[in-house]
């Protein structure tokens, strides 16, 4: 019953239907202890009025005969039940009786006591019961004195299940409730932080709960084989996230499918529904970012982290000359900048973005590999604009920009530069055209599908009446159908990139944007109510070190005080 509501009310109806019972027994035990003088005898020992007489004499009756009794308590008891109880020995004696029932008998008599008026229990002891006793524990306990609270451990217990983990467990108690308590009243523990990591619950446990508990507690002690075992699919798909395992899509889908969109594949329309799935902290990040691509200016942390490369290169459209010298991000962002300007034809924006590696500084401070493709395109830059009127120094330049690209030892190097040597040595009106035609066509070098592309493009151009660019296809289909033709093939176009494996971006884990491993859900239903009967009757049974030695004192004509 998860209503709280409709449980109290069932437990008031249960003990109310206890109560009428109890009323309907009492006639058929007889009149013991309803006449006014044995009453006087009882009020001595606090019990006072008929219905309290018979209700201890029932008590009396049901634990005289335990076997674990000394003679003296049983003959304390057997006077007791005759008419003549004993105020100095009859208290211990069923203290001592009770101590050997179960505690569902313990339970029981402490209740009937409790119903008809009888405090054999102290101040401390009685506040408890009343506890106990009550049909809706869970709202005694609040603001009640701190002393009823702070009972023996299984009272404690009570006082956690009966709250719903409101009340904690204080830490001296948790060694000897944790290997009984029931599964549920943990988990309200743990929803309330009355029990942390720290105090290793699962140490008292058989293996399944302990699972469990670890995994509530200390999810970063569980393995994946552990997340299995439990069917925690949060930890496995956040473990494949991190290995780089295909992630089987979920419907709806959550937050790994998200990542894996925008930070794998860079699905910009994605990045909304990722924004309201992330954790705050990542939220904060992803923001960041965004706003960090608007000028190309990231904290270092983030641009450090190169499983977000891609998404922040995608986010980026820089419209001047990248610094490459700032990180190695804004290095092969740079470097792809200037390769796209070459691929579109803006051959003088290429060239002022590849002039930013040749400077001293960059040319010392960055990796030689993205150095010899920046040297790559400034020779392919100045050798396609050499037909002006410093044609000799253009193709000067272009020789030495080709000659330092070798420096990595690439073949590919080395054939441009003799490219480019044959092309000084050759006169001006002798010379064919030095653009790659690939290039031209804005594909890279060998690109599969090129003629598809032809066909493409020339439609596109028809379309739009430009016959110029119409031309400008057709001759650089033709000049690879004519590479094609001769035994030398693409190598009479000079080629760029060296290397396509510099340019691209590495396929990281973003560790900025991956939530961290939080706690698994908690499984377990509320406490039952056969649960927390279990839990009340253990605690019934610390009451009886709360026992009265000796009766309470009563004004002969009066209520108990």
């Amino acid at each position: 019953m998860t209503d709280p509501v409709a449980a109290r009310r069932a437990a008031i109806a249960a003990e109310k239907e206890r109560l009428a019972r109890a009323q309907e027994r009492r006639p058929s035990r007889g009149p013991a202890g309803a006449n006014g003088f044995a009453q006087r005898k009882w009020r001595w020992l606090g019990v006072n009025g008929g219905e309290a007489v018979d209700a201890v004499l029932a008590l009396l009756k049901d634990i005289v005969e335990a076997p674990t009794l000394t003679d003296g308590q049983r003959d304390t008891l057997s006077r007791a039940v005759a008419g003549t109880p004993d105020r100095e020995t009859l208290l211990p004696a069923v203290r001592a009786s009770l101590a050997n029932l179960e505690p569902d008998g313990v339970l029981g008599h402490l209740r009937t006591l409790w119903a008809a008026g009888v405090r054999w229990l102290n101040e401390a002891g009685s506040e408890r019961c009343r506890i106990l006793c009550s049909t809706a524990p869970g709202v005694e306990l609040v603001n009640v004195k701190s002393r009823a609270i702070s009972g023996g451990p299984a009272f404690s217990l009570f006082a956690t299940a009966a709250t719903r983990g409101a009340i904690p467990v204080p830490n001296a108690h948790l060694p000897q409730v944790l290997p009984w308590a029931p599964l549920s009243v943990i988990d309200d523990l743990v929803d309330h932080g009355g029990l942390l990591a720290e105090d290793r619950p699962w140490e008292t446990r058989e293996e399944a709960d302990a699972l469990y508990l670890r995994a509530r507690l200390a999810p970063s002690s569980i393995s994946p084989r552990d997340a299995a075992r439990l069917g925690w699919d949060g930890f496995l798909r956040r473990r494949a996230f991190l290995d780089g395992d295909t992630i089987v899509r979920q419907e709806p889908e959550d937050v790994w499918d998200l990542l894996y969109d925008v930070v794998a594949d860079v699905h910009l329309p994605s990045l909304d529904a990722l924004d309201a799935a992330l954790p705050r902290a990542q939220q904060i990040e992803l923001r960041n970012l965004k706003s960090g691509a608007l000028n190309g200016q990231w904290a270092m942390e983030t641009v450090r982290d190169k499983g977000l490369w891609k998404l922040m290169a995608a986010l980026w459209q820089p419209t001047e000359p990248v610094d490459p010298t700032r990180s190695d991000f804004h290095a092969l962002v740079a470097l792809r900048r200037a390769y796209d300007l070459t691929k579109s034809g803006n051959m003088e924006a290429a060239g002022r973005q590849a002039d930013s590696f040749l400077r001293d500084r960059a040319v010392r401070s960055l990796p030689a590999q993205l150095v010899c493709e920046a040297y790559t395109i400034a020779a392919y830059v100045a050798a396609v604009t050499s037909n002006t009127a410093a044609g000799s120094e253009k193709l000067a330049l272009a020789e030495e920009h080709a000659r330092k690209a070798v420096g990595t030892g690439s073949a590919v190097a080395e054939r441009n530069l003799a490219l480019v040597r044959t092309w000084r040595s050759t006169p001006k009106n002798q010379r064919g055209p030095m653009t790659n035609p690939f290039l031209e066509l804005g594909l890279d070098h060998a690109a599969e599908g090129w003629e598809r592309h032809c066909r493409e493009l020339f439609r596109q151009y028809e379309h739009e009446g430009d016959h110029a660019s119409q031309a400008r296809v057709n001759q650089a289909e033709d000049r690879i159908h004519d590479a094609f033709r001769h035994d030398a093939g693409l190598d009479v176009f000079l080629q760029l990139p060296l290397d396509r494996s510099r340019y691209e971006m590495p396929d990281a884990v973003p560790g900025q944007l991956v939530p961290p491993l939080e706690p698994m859900a908690r499984r377990t239903s509320l406490t039952s109510g056969t649960e927390l009967e279990t839990i009340r009757a253990r605690a019934a049974v610390e009451l009886l070190d709360d026992f009265r030695s000796t009766a309470p004192h009563l004004d002969r004509h009066g209520p108990t005080r």
